[in-house]
């Protein structure tokens, strides 16, 4: 195995897996190189488009029975819910097996890409005056796929 920082392999990890989903849903992906806005990625298709941020983690104790809690900095929660905003903003959250080597299989087959994406729509939560970070609530209901990620699209143009 290579010696890449497990923090940046996670991070290309996910934007992977949502890059993946998205070509296969026939939207285009825009890959953020600096992160100002709380955005790391946005998915287009024409002049829609919806902001996403996206975490990777392998902490399986924060999965629960039905759903993932994940901790956000207080500023990115912030830039994500400001109710400014005129397109929609979603945190991403891709879970991976603990051991790198289980992230993904391949075989003749395909690819199968380990564990999940879950989504949570941020603009429709309100800003806090916490210090550092934010507990974000993803339902598993709202797992990361073709179907959803079309979805959320759709939801974009004020067609859901």
């Amino acid at each position: 195995m290579g010696t890449l920082d497990i923090s940046a392999s996670k991070e290309w990890f996910s934007v992977s897996y949502v890059q993946a989903l998205a070509y296969a849903a026939g939207y285009a992906v825009t890959v953020s190189s600096v992160d100002h806005f709380g955005v790391d990625l946005e998915i287009k298709d024409r002049a829609f488009r919806v902001d996403v941020q996206m975490k990777c983690t392998a902490a399986a104790s924060k999965l629960e029975r039905d759903h993932l809690m994940y901790d956000l900095d207080v500023r990115t929660y912030n830039l994500l819910t400001d109710p400014g905003r005129n397109v929609p903003a979603y945190l991403f959250v891709v879970e991976v097996p603990p051991n790198r080597e289980e992230w993904m299989h391949c075989t003749s087959e395909g690819v199968h890409l380990r564990k999940c994406g879950y989504y949570a729509n941020m603009s429709r939560l309100s800003p806090t005056p916490n210090g550092s970070s934010k507990s974000v609530r993803l339902e598993r209901v709202n797992r990361l796929t073709v179907d959803s990620l079309d979805r959320l699209m759709k939801e974009s143009r004020g067609m859901g």
